[in-house]
């Protein structure tokens, strides 16, 4: 059997046992599942997988698809209610956030555009954390 397709199986049968624990001991899934890939991972010891660079390629698959599939979730009907709240949150966030992330860079002698892309970059990470 190939590399990647133990590996996958290994990470698939490690999530579906560690979910099965996290459920049995009353826990959110997500917490069977972040135990089960400490345990995967090549820095512990215990069964590993073998190529981890293609794991860390599907795993940023993964993420790009769980936030696409958590954006498909939000109604607008839902969303109504709230929208001043998040959209001025939004803003003042996205703001705060920039300017402190492009003060950090300029503080650390960036010149003004590395600042300023430092800023957007910070924005975004931060505000994929904070979804």
């Amino acid at each position: 059997m190939s590399g990647i397709a133990s590996d996958l199986i290994l990470i698939v049968l490690g999530g579906l046992f560690g979910g099965l624990l996290a459920r049995a001991v009353k826990q959110p899934l997500v917490i069977g599942y972040i135990f089960v890939g400490i345990l995967a991972s090549p820095h512990t010891g215990f069964i590993t997988v073998s190529q981890v660079a293609n794991i860390e390629h599907l795993a940023d698959i993964g993420a790009s698809l769980l936030l696409f599939s958590l954006g498909m979730e939000f109604s607008l009907r839902e969303l109504r209610p709230i929208w001043r709240i998040a959209v001025i949150g939004t803003a003042i966030q996205v703001a705060i956030t920039f300017a402190y992330g492009t003060a950090t860079a300029w503080y650390l002698n960036w010149n003004l555009l590395a600042a300023l892309w430092f800023g957007g970059s910070v924005v975004s990470s931060s505000s994929a954390l904070i979804l």
